[in-house]
């Protein structure tokens, strides 16, 4: 048995339509029943995104209830969105990233450019763990492009993946498996949030003594007052576990071979 204190998971979110769209075609689903936390955005430029981003909570929910795992869950939405098209003349599609918790493990599932960080508040580090469905980051990923040209490339908002507009057996659904650790909470963003707001923004308003539900709404509010050209979405999830890990006591021989190698590395 685990000696590691955890609790019930603390979590908040919050979805804005934004400054500048008249429909939030973001959608956000929390049950800490099932251990889910997802967020999906319907595509930008094709009609009925709001619904495809519906199905697709609706479908992956239904999914873990049902006992399937996430890539399962995630792949099913896929299906249903794409079964939905066949009766439209127009097709629909979304963007999502989702987190399963099942004790001291997690694991994050993504299609798309909506983003999942990890947040740690012992170190002030946010770090993308997620990485994004693009073609810009096809071309990062290839040397074409370098990382700091991103921001302001034309094509930046062109996705590459995308549930219910791929076929079966080209969709990517990307995928990590991590476990809590002490003073971490996982960040999940639609790109209405980190397009209007720099990592040193979101990093600022992290570090602030404010609950989780507080950080969400100043981090909604800033990236309004910065333009707030889309929706806007994210969901903020705090670790579970309630202290760090036990320091391991070296034993007489370990310390007797740190000694030596202190001794070699100063001479």
């Amino acid at each position: 048995m685990s000696s590691i204190q955890m609790s019930k998971i603390q979590f908040a979110m919050l979805s804005h339509k934004g400054m500048s769209r008249q429909n939030n075609d973001d959608k956000v689903f929390a049950s800490t029943e099932l251990g889910l936390w997802l967020l999906s955005d319907g595509v930008g430029g094709l009609k009925q995104g709001e619904q495809a981003s519906q199905y697709a909570v609706e479908e992956i929910s239904k999914s873990i209830k049902k006992g399937f795992n996430l890539h399962s869950a995630v792949h099913s939405a896929h299906s249903v969105i794409k079964a939905h098209n066949k009766h439209e003349q127009e097709d629909r599609g979304a963007t999502v990233v989702a987190v399963h918790s099942n004790g001291l493990d997690y694991e994050i599932a993504w299609v798309g450019d909506s983003r999942a960080y990890l947040w740690n508040q012992e170190t002030g580090e946010l770090a993308q763990l997620t990485e994004d469905h693009t073609l810009v980051q096809k071309l990062v990923n290839a040397g074409l492009l370098e990382k700091a040209e991103v921001k302001n490339h034309p094509k930046r908002h062109v996705i590459t993946q995308c549930l219910g507009i791929e076929n079966e057996n080209q969709l990517n659904i990307g995928s990590l498996k991590r476990e809590w650790g002490y003073g971490e909470s996982l960040l999940l963003a639609s790109d209405g949030l980190y397009e209007e707001l720099s990592r040193q923004e979101i990093v600022a308003a992290l570090k602030l003594p404010r609950d989780n539900q507080a950080k969400v709404e100043y981090l909604v509010e800033l990236a309004c007052k910065n333009g707030g050209s889309d929706n806007i979405s994210l969901m903020l999830i705090s670790s579970p576990v309630t202290e760090p890990k036990p320091q391991k006591k070296e034993t007489p021989i370990e310390k007797f071979i740190t000694k030596i190698k202190t001794i070699l590395k100063l001479g």
